[in-house]
């Protein structure tokens, strides 16, 4: 007989839970709706409290934050303390890249290439932001690009008296970039944009120690 009544209170267990289950479904949609509120509010208390941790926790200061940037690039702070140096002792910097097989060098630009896209974009007005991209793009690189496989490029450095030399070497690069396949021409567009990444990062003011 025990073995009956063991049966039977299992069976009435599993009907109370049933049952229970069939009462949870069953919650009027107005009580539905406040346990889904109050569950929203705790979440939003949690969230808001990981947040007030953060606040309280150490912050990192500017140079920290240049710091991670520089790693993103792959750098050192040694390296970007050499292209600063390079920057400011020779009034420019040159890095060197590989495509393939053929060796391609950039160097900085001066605020003289930066006054020349200015013109260019009054000059030509373009209409649309694909159009200005690609003529600032073009321009860069052509007052960049020093070496490109075999063929080498002037730079006079720049005087008084050379404008006019410094304009005829400008269009020899720009000519020179007209005639490259586009599929390296956006190649070293993205060439360009890394490094000027990179030295920007090493001239950034967040370098300096107690800045």
């Amino acid at each position: 007989m025990r073995k009956f009544g063991v049966v039977a209170e299992e069976r009435t267990s599993l009907t109370n839970s049933t049952l229970k289950s069939n009462k949870q479904e069953e919650l009027p949609p107005e009580l539905n709706a406040d346990i889904e509120a109050t569950r929203q509010l705790d979440d939003e208390a949690i969230a808001l409290q990981n947040l007030l941790d953060n606040m309280d926790g150490p912050r990192q200061s500017p140079r920290d934050h240049w710091l991670e940037e520089i790693d993103l690039e792959n750098m050192t702070s040694d390296e970007a303390a050499k292209i600063l140096d390079q920057v400011i002792t020779n009034g420019m910097y040159e890095e060197t890249y590989k495509m393939g097989k053929m060796v391609v060098r950039l160097r900085t630009r001066t605020t003289s290439d930066a006054d020349r896209v200015i013109e260019a974009i009054q000059d030509f007005k373009p209409e649309t932001n694909g159009t200005l991209s690609h003529l600032i793009a073009r321009m860069n690189l052509a007052a960049s690009i020093s070496k490109f496989g075999e063929s080498q490029f002037n730079f006079t450095p720049p005087n008084d008296g050379a404008q006019e030399v410094l304009e005829a070497e400008f269009t020899e690069r720009y000519n020179f970039l007209s005639n490259l396949p586009s599929q390296i021409f956006f190649a070293l567009t993205q060439i360009l944009e890394r490094f000027d990444r990179r030295v920007q990062l090493a001239c950034d003011p967040r370098a300096i120690e107690n800045f």
